[in-house]
């Protein structure tokens, strides 16, 4: 059993979807890092549940209690503790899952790890609820990183068969403004109503969240294990729902030649960049100084209003279950700041590791 993501930066969740809190722990920052406590529930805001009546309507206030780590408004070189209380649960809507496990849901998985004592409400451990312990954590070093002038941007380019036209110079305004986190008002609305359909249908869907990270340092990856996909993709895999991961152009490299891929070299006010960036910001593993841009897949929630087949573990027969609770329609809207948040965890790491100290 795994809750401790450690090397030079260790950090430790804990807590369920339906007890009494979740929360985190995060070693290894430095001291003398100033804590604002509006940018973490600003960034804790953007992630909690009703929000928007295109997400769940769990109501959660997700303040953020750090209990240790901080002194006077600054890191003290000890660890960070943070504690979110669980306020709006809900556990008898999960009372006839014990025996029935949801398809596409992590209770099967806890079934034949755990047995009989597995936490099955809400998902337990498994749970989205547990991204607000990594939003909470990553917001700490995200502000820390925008100090140093390091800007990191997550944002859906794809909800279904909706599309993000021509990205141009996105902004946290224009991704937070829009309801569905797409920046671009015709995508969004789009989208928006795409939901709709599926909230009053009872379906859901998956979608792609494109991140960018601007003025990333050269030279952050560690060879031969621990290069910058590698760290990068350990962490964004703790995220529930996320399926798949490509950095730059990916998937779409088996589509193209030598001589369009190749990202060649050269020189603009004093700096070495590539007139295309198809490697999204990494050569060998290493970051190479071009902005960092990787894309995840998110699948469709898998609790939908539809009567689904499913067995029974007590009986050992054949059965079916409907899903009450509340859900997300497209859990990838309350994924992107905790993409971002994560994707900070992983540069703050390796900038640890790169033996440059602080920022």
């Amino acid at each position: 059993m795994s809750f401790t993501f450690k090397d030079a930066l260790s950090l430790s969740i804990f807590g369920s979807s339906h007890g009494p809190s979740v929360g985190f722990t995060l070693s290894g920052v430095p001291a003398g890092i100033k804590i604002n406590p509006e940018e973490i529930n600003l960034w804790m805001s953007r992630r909690a549940p009703g929000q928007s009546i295109l997400t769940t309507q769990r109501k959660e206030t997700d303040e953020v209690e750090l209990i240790s780590g901080i002194n006077e408004g600054f890191t003290d070189g000890g660890a960070i503790t943070g504690i979110i209380k669980n306020l709006d649960v809900i556990s008898k809507t999960y009372s006839e899952l014990r025996d029935r496990p949801r398809p596409g849901h992590g209770d099967i998985s806890l079934y034949y790890k755990y047995g009989r004592f597995r936490n099955y409400q809400g998902g337990g451990f498994l749970s989205g609820r547990m991204t607000a312990c990594l939003v909470a954590a990553g917001s700490i070093v995200l502000s820390a990183l925008k100090t140093s002038g390091i800007d990191i941007l997550s944002y859906i380019d794809s909800m279904g068969d909706i599309s993000l036209g021509v990205e141009g110079n996105i902004t946290e305004m224009d991704i937070y403004s829009r309801e569905t986190r797409m920046p671009d008002s015709e995508a969004n609305n789009r989208a928006s109503s795409l939901i709709m359909d599926l909230i009053k249908s009872g379906d859901s869907t998956g979608a792609s969240i494109k991140t960018v990270i601007k003025n990333c340092p050269p030279g952050l990856g560690e060879p031969f294990f621990d290069s910058f996909e590698s760290v990068t993709s350990h962490l964004m895999f703790s995220i529930p729902g996320l399926k798949g991961i490509e950095f730059g152009s990916g998937f779409g490299f088996t589509r193209l030649k030598g001589t369009q891929s190749r990202d060649e070299f050269y020189m603009e006010h004093g700096k070495i960049r590539t007139r295309e960036n198809h490697n999204g910001g990494i050569l060998g593993g290493i970051t190479n100084g071009m902005p960092v841009e990787f894309r995840v897949a998110m699948k469709p929630t898998s609790s939908i209003r539809d009567t689904q087949n499913t067995v029974n573990l007590e009986t050992m027969e054949n059965d079916q279950i409907n899903v009450k609770g509340r859900h997300d329609p497209c859990i990838a809207i309350r994924a992107v700041p905790v993409i971002t948040c994560v994707s900070a965890i992983a540069v703050y790491d390796l900038i640890l590791r790169s033996g440059t100290g602080k920022i």
